[in-house]
């Protein structure tokens, strides 16, 4: 059998591994692999001391010499597995394979560690990719923290996989560790933030395997670290030169790739507190009801304040309202709000998960005639595009109002998609149950400061004060914690109403 002409692709990232086996190592593989595929290595491209992490593979002069033999009729480029050619998941996908596979359709790829031309879009191939980028992250932060890990543990954490997993032949498998990332998460959905998650834990003495000094920033990233939810994120920095993640919709995930750590539910309450600490600021108050109590009278929003002299401060803390001048002591409103909570979690705790699922289901039927209703609307669109297509030719700022209307159309679809089916998973997920349960046990007078401002925005729409009636309070209850679901519901509900008022 002709053989067909190949290059070898060799790498090593350290000024350390100057005159190591490195080279000889991915050499020798190399050399049998094209034995065994037929390749004929003509010659090979080396890239001494470079980083596949912070170096673009497009950049790198041993890359840009296999162009050059591609244009003198090379076929075949071997390399010895996916880290010698890059860290970073994208930059080699789309600066380098596809535009090789796009000039030189010929072309094969070979990699010492798979049988048969190499397809980065083989799932396995994926999930490699995926744990090289992530190592090269993980290094890089280690790298930052390395002085006060040193101080505190006196070496460095070296495993590849993240905290709570090991790695079997390119897969995650949950260890004795899954509980302390749980517990992290658990802590966050009370709005704990990250500093104080980082505290507790060193002082408790709570480790993993990697870790056994804790900051806020390590705390940062496990919880934006998708692979506790059983996904493995693609294409995630904002640029390849910037370390910035873009925006969750944005980010490609490979779906339940590994077994989660994370529950379903337990990562929306999580993603939801981040927006909430957005909307209200801090969850580390005394003012359980800020934003959530409004004055009767005047049907505006009463506000926090401390009105104790100086050296007393706390001692006279009042919700206020600035149109009539009213004010409450917080002491005495909240001990009306918790014994109402009282008297009705414990009446209605036996039914209140029930409750909350029948929700979530009712917020999918409205998502879902949303859905149809801007399906409708896009074909609409799409259909006045093809009759209007001489106008739309000759008028750019036409065709630009088509192309724009259709995408913020085909934007709204997909998060109502992606809405939807989280909250199928919720629905179908019993940390709920659990939740609900394990609070019974528990007395809402021992809460927390910073757990009852939680609990208050997650369970009440509003509390109302009626000042001519005795300081009378009317207190609407929500029917499920679940406020960003139901905040996307409305929305999208009255702009659905609007829609169909202006058409008929």
């Amino acid at each position: 059998m002709k053989k067909v002409r190949g290059i070898g692709y060799l790498r090593y990232s350290d000024t350390k591994q100057h005159g190591n086996h490195s080279l000889d190592i991915q050499k020798r593989q190399i050399l049998l692999t094209a034995e065994e595929e037929g390749i004929d290595i003509v010659a090979w491209c080396i890239d001494e001391a470079t980083s596949a992490f912070h170096n673009n593979v497009s950049k790198r002069k041993g890359i840009q010499e296999i162009f050059q033999y591609l244009n003198e009729g090379v076929i075949a480029i071997c390399f010895y597995e996916e880290s010698r050619m890059t860290r970073s998941i994208t930059d080699f996908y789309y600066d380098f394979y596809l535009p090789i596979i796009g000039q030189y359709p010929d072309s094969r790829f070979y990699s010492t560690q798979s049988i048969g031309i190499w397809d980065p879009n083989n799932p396995l191939v994926q999930s490699k990719l995926v744990f090289a980028s992530e190592e090269s992250e993980i290094k890089s932060s280690r790298a930052k923290d390395s002085q006060k890990n040193s101080l505190s543990a006196g070496k460095r954490p070296g495993s590849k996989s993240p905290a709570g997993y090991d790695m079997i032949d390119a897969c995650l498998f949950p260890n004795q560790d899954a509980e302390v990332i749980e517990y992290i998460y658990y802590l966050a959905s009370w709005g704990y933030s990250h500093q104080k998650i980082a505290n507790h834990l060193n002082r408790c003495s709570i480790t993993t395997k990697q870790i056994i000094f804790w900051n806020s920033s390590t705390i940062g990233y496990i919880l934006n670290n998708k692979v506790y939810n059983g996904d493995l994120a693609w294409y995630v920095r904002t640029k390849y030169d910037i370390s910035k993640p873009k925006p969750d919709k944005d980010i490609e995930l490979f779906k339940q790739v590994h077994e989660p750590i994370i529950s379903v539910t337990l990562a929306h309450l999580v993603k939801q507190m981040n927006k909430l600490k957005e909307k209200h600021g801090k969850m580390e108050t005394p003012y359980y009801l800020r934003n959530l109590i409004k004055c009767c009278n005047c049907n505006s929003i009463m506000i926090a304040k401390d009105n104790s002299p100086k050296g007393k401060k706390g001692m006279y803390m009042i919700y206020r309202c600035n149109q009539c001048k009213n004010s409450l002591p917080i002491i005495e409103i909240h001990n009306v709000v918790l014994n109402d909570l009282k008297n009705k979690w414990s009446n209605q705790l036996s039914s209140f998960a029930e409750t909350a699922n029948k929700q979530l289901k009712d917020w999918s039927v409205k998502l879902d005639r949303s859905k149809k209703i801007l399906r409708k609307q896009l074909d609409r669109i799409q259909y006045n595009e093809k009759i209007m297509a001489n106008e739309i030719a000759s008028d750019k700022d036409l065709g630009d109002v088509f192309v724009s209307a259709k995408k913020n159309l085909e934007n709204d679809i997909m998060y109502l998609n992606s809405t939807k089916d989280e909250i199928s998973r919720i629905s179908n997920d019993d940390y709920y149950y659990e939740f609900v349960t394990q609070l019974k046990k528990h007395s809402f007078f021992k809460f927390t400061d910073t757990e009852l401002r939680v609990f208050f925005l997650m369970y009440f729409k509003e509390v109302k004060v009626n000042f001519e009636k005795d300081n009378e309070l009317e207190i609407n209850y929500r029917l499920s914690p679940f406020v960003s679901l139901e905040n996307v519901t409305s929305y999208f509900t009255e702009k659905i109403n609007k829609v169909e008022d202006l058409s008929g």
